[in-house]
């Protein structure tokens, strides 16, 4: 195959050899706490059109085999971690690529991480309605049952991303919401739409 097939998607400034790319992901493997599946770092590295997934596929195996990543597998899931051989690698990288691209790819890494775990912690669910729209579900589940769930109707396509979307970013200020307008408590109402939550979808 080409290589510059294998190159397709990769944006101007990238890693553009083998070793950048190992030396940036054992960069910003080095700095997240918790292993990583192939899904997160590929939606995380495309973000910026880093690396594609030819070469990340060739990267991870290559350092899987050096001893610089190990990988382990949960729920049918291989996650990978990084090694301290690979932390060593991981230093030099500072060396050799701009701020900008160990920024970006450390940033998109810990958005892909939280887009995932923000998933695990909410519930949703779309049923088409026959008469058109959609009936939309949210729910955020609690070790009892559920803080809070919501039944809305989306009368298009467009309207139930949105609301999916918005839900998933601020689960938290939606459930706050509610609870403000069922209580009257003016004081939380006022603060609500000034909320922090890290926009993450």
């Amino acid at each position: 195959m080409d290589s510059d097939i294998f190159r397709a998607g990769v944006a101007p400034g990238s890693p553009s050899t083998d070793v950048e790319i190992k030396m940036l992901l054992c960069y910003f493997l080095s700095h997240i706490e918790e292993p990583i599946g192939f899904t997160q770092l590929h939606e995380a590295l495309s973000e910026h059109s880093l690396v594609n997934y030819f070469e990340l596929v060739q990267a991870l195996d290559d350092l899987c085999q050096l001893g610089q990543l190990s990988v382990t597998e949960e729920q049918g899931v291989q996650l990978y971690r990084i090694t301290p051989l690979g932390r060593e690698i991981g230093i030099e990288f500072k060396r050799t690529l701009p701020l900008s691209i160990r920024e970006k790819a450390l940033d998109a890494t810990r958005r892909a991480i939280e887009r995932h775990r923000r998933l695990t912690e909410v519930n949703i669910r779309e049923t088409p309605c026959p008469a058109g729209g959609f009936q939309l579900e949210l729910s955020i589940p609690d070790k009892d049952g559920e803080l809070i769930g919501l039944r809305v109707f989306a009368p298009t396509r467009q309207e139930c991303e949105l609301m999916k979307k918005r839900f998933l970013n601020a689960p938290l200020t939606v459930y706050k919401g509610v609870m403000a307008l069922l209580t009257g408590n003016e004081q939380v109402l006022g603060t609500i739409f000034s909320s922090d939550e890290r926009k993450l979808f």
